[in-house]
């Protein structure tokens, strides 16, 4: 009941009915869908065509326009709207009924490209496309390493959604990346059992895969692609396992003999700490390989800032999460090379290397070395120059250790 209006206080309104001016109105009890041409048309703001009357408004031109854009066998105009208004206009639900009635053809294919050229395709189909440009034969055309080095950088876009990577494990692109390393082609498998069904046929085997020649630049790209993709994405990393990418990648940063340029190596060891960080099933599926403690120790020790200063930081992480022990780690960590990468230029290098140090220091002959090739000097002055943050910090607790018996 409304406040106010005596007559109906008191009453039972019915929600199908509506009170308007003291009377009662009865709801709609079915849609009425009407004629596409009862459409108002507006154009920037102005009326253009009055659905209810059927009349043209406005200036001469803006008639023309409406005229051009809904009357009966016009053409749409060059802008969305104006095909928009031409759609509407040239749409008869009557003739739509009676087309289905018909049995008209659905949409085909060409009618999907249609639409994907339009309004963009899914990632999914997107990375097909791709992938498709990485094939060999498609490669060893002309400006083939071009579009491949185009299409890997698309993926590695793509693949750091976590969705889209797992999505792009699914459809292989695992496989077609390892190619680009220079590895024959393989079936997909990429779930755990799969890697289970691996390692079982590999009987243990520890050795490296042997590549084929492969393109550096492509290489590089490819390695990208994993990194991106395996960044925190367990589903990723397991399908890595499965494919053994891993010791793809170690055969790329094998030092006896070293095979791979300087860009690859850096974005093969960026796709390692990738794959091994934040992973305790693939930290232990890598580091049971023999190969991986020299070829980790060479990483530290490497000419190249960006391969130390990751590889460092890997073994730090790896410390941390627990995946690596001390003991284990320091085979692969002579205080010598330690001791050079505490004074090197790169800040993120010093930090690392200074942090691996101070884990280390609890073994008493590792102390005794580390005094022995100069490091308490050195980290004594290195106290002196330090700034406040994380570096001080841990030269102040490490000093002490060290100079400890």
């Amino acid at each position: 009941a409304r406040p106010g209006r005596p007559e109906l206080d008191g009453a039972m309104t019915d929600p199908r009915e509506v009170d308007y001016q003291g009377m009662r109105h009865p709801l709609p009890s079915e849609v009425i869908e009407q004629s596409p041409d009862r459409t108002t048309v507006y154009t920037a703001g102005k009326l253009v065509y009055d659905g209810a009357t059927g009349g043209t408004c406005g200036s001469a031109m803006a008639a023309r326009t409406a005229a051009s854009a809904l009357g009966p066998g016009g053409t749409p105009g060059a802008s969305l709207n104006e095909m928009l208004q031409w759609g509407i206009a040239n749409s008869s639900a009557t003739d739509l009924e009676r087309r289905a009635a018909a049995g008209a053809r659905p949409p085909q294919k060409i009618d999907q490209e249609i639409m994907d050229m339009l309004l963009g395709q899914p990632a999914v189909a997107s990375m097909r496309s791709a992938m498709g440009k990485l094939e060999p034969g498609e490669l060893d055309k002309e400006g083939g390493t071009d579009a491949a080095l185009a299409a890997l950088e698309e993926l590695e876009y793509y693949c750091e959604s976590v969705d889209n990577a797992t999505d792009f494990a699914k459809i292989g692109g695992i496989q077609a990346v390892l190619r680009c390393m220079g590895v024959a082609s393989q079936p997909e498998q990429t779930d755990e059992a799969s890697a289970a069904a691996a390692e079982s046929e590999s009987g243990g085997d520890s050795r490296l895969p042997i590549l084929s020649p492969y393109q550096p630049e492509v290489a590089a790209a490819a390695c990208g692609v994993l990194a991106a993709a395996a960044q925190n994405n367990p589903p990723f990393q397991r399908a890595c396992l499965a494919l053994q990418a891993h010791r793809v990648l170690l055969a790329l940063l094998s030092p006896d003999p070293p095979l791979a340029t300087t860009a690859v190596r850096q974005k093969a060891c960026l796709a390692v700490s990738a794959l091994l960080r934040a992973s305790a099933e693939a930290a232990a599926a890598v580091l049971a390989l023999p190969q991986v403690p020299p070829c980790l120790a060479a990483l530290a020790a490497d000419p190249n800032t960006k391969i130390r200063r990751r590889t460092l930081f890997l073994l730090l992480c790896l410390l941390r999460d627990f995946s690596l022990s001390p003991d284990t780690l320091r085979p692969m960590l002579p205080p010598s090379v330690l001791l050079t990468s505490a004074s090197d230029e790169d800040p993120d290098v010093r930090e690392s290397a200074l942090q691996l140090t101070l884990a280390l220091s609890g073994d008493g002959e590792f102390r005794r070395e580390v005094r022995a090739g100069g490091g308490e000097q050195q980290f004594s002055t290195a106290l002196g120059e330090a700034t406040a943050g994380v570096e001080q910090a841990v030269l102040t607790e490490l000093l002490p250790r060290i100079a400890e018996e």
